[in-house]
């Protein structure tokens, strides 16, 4: 017995490195893809809207050696010759990957990226699963994926992929399971899983009532969340703004739309700050600093400096740099001295991580 736990352990330590570790890594990849805002600029969306920037963060794992084993002893059924790699490789959680979402609208913006990805190849074998009730589902017009349930109310969208193009040789790339939940939902199941409560369990009825209840109210807020995050979109494609009103996050894509300049969702928040210290407090004055001279002489200044033209996050930081000057070059040293602090809080980040 304890010879075969050595050359199972051994066997499963070499998959690792040859087959799961390097998915592991191209599925890292991918992800930083996904959480650029750059990304999903490059969806169809509606000109006034900023680009919606769903993904919150993502996570990935390799199953510990210990948890393959239970799994496999636990459903003798399911993998018949015992701790082995055959067995592994017929699981689709030695890897695993989780998609965290702001809002419950992200949820089909990720399925459709999914199906149509040239990336990852959504398994037919095993089709997604959508841990939602019907309403929801219904709703959110995800009547292909199948319903599933769960007592803890658990809600999350599961799938089983693989990547189309990998290091791993195609009859050894491996099946996996990736996850998609709201960050309301994640909180609910990182709760879950710190208490270590599991419904097929004898639990007390008390607590498993308590989840359920808590389960519900989560649901809600998550509709509530999601009508906010619908209600404000609406007002930034229908709105008209006068000139007096001061920025705020519903006129300020818009107003970006008509000076030919992007945004994404979650970087409102943080230009609303920037454009605001910088005294850009109002409609008008947006409008007036990021007339188009002003906008194509930011572009000539990245094109001379860093050869490349700016993001739109980078065009409004100029905006704001260059507030209220009008000399040539005193507008190209304050771009220019923008480009140096983006660039060193960029390496800062990166040295903190």
């Amino acid at each position: 017995m304890q010879r075969a736990k050595k050359q199972f352990l051994s066997e499963y330590e070499d998959y690792v490195r040859k087959v799961l570790i390097p998915t592991n890594d191209e599925l890292r990849r991918m992800f930083r893809q996904w959480r650029n805002t750059e990304y999903w600029a490059l969806t169809p969306k509606l000109s006034r809207l900023p680009s919606p920037s769903p993904v919150q963060r993502t996570v990935t794992r390799i199953k510990r050696p210990e948890s393959v084993v239970d799994k496999i002893l636990r459903n003798p059924s399911l993998f018949p010759e015992g701790p082995s790699i055959k067995s592994v490789m017929k699981m689709t959680d030695a890897i695993a990957g989780r998609i965290v979402v702001y809002f419950l609208t992200n949820l089909p913006l990720i399925d459709k990226e999914l199906r149509h990805s040239e990336e990852v190849e959504v398994s037919s074998a095993q089709p997604p699963i959508a841990y939602l009730n019907r309403d929801m589902i219904d709703s959110l017009n995800l009547k292909d994926i199948k319903r599933g349930q769960k007592d803890s109310g658990y809600a999350s969208l599961h799938y089983v992929v693989r990547l189309r193009d990998s290091s791993v040789p195609s009859e050894e790339r491996p099946w996996f399971e990736l996850q998609v939940r709201t960050l309301t939902e994640d909180v609910w199941g990182e709760i879950e899983h710190i208490l270590g409560y599991k419904p097929n369990k004898k639990t007390s009825f008390a607590v498993r009532k308590q989840f359920q209840i808590i389960s519900t109210e989560l649901t809600a807020i998550d509709e509530h969340f999601n009508l906010l995050y619908e209600e404000l979109s609406r007002f930034q494609e229908e709105g008209l703004f006068r000139d007096e009103s001061p920025l705020n996050a519903e006129n300020l894509p818009p107003v970006l739309s008509e000076l030919g300049v992007g945004c994404a969702q979650k970087e409102i928040d943080g230009l609303l700050k920037l454009l605001v210290s910088r005294r850009v407090e109002t409609v008008g004055e947006l409008r007036v600093e990021g007339k188009a001279e002003r906008i194509d002489a930011i572009r000539n200044v990245y094109g001379d400096y860093e050869g490349r033209p700016p993001n739109n996050f980078e065009v409004v930081a100029s905006i704001a740099a260059i507030r209220g000057l009008q000399d040539q070059n005193e507008i190209e040293e304050a771009v220019t001295s923008q480009i140096d602090f983006l660039k060193a809080w960029g390496k800062l980040k990166e040295d903190m991580i």
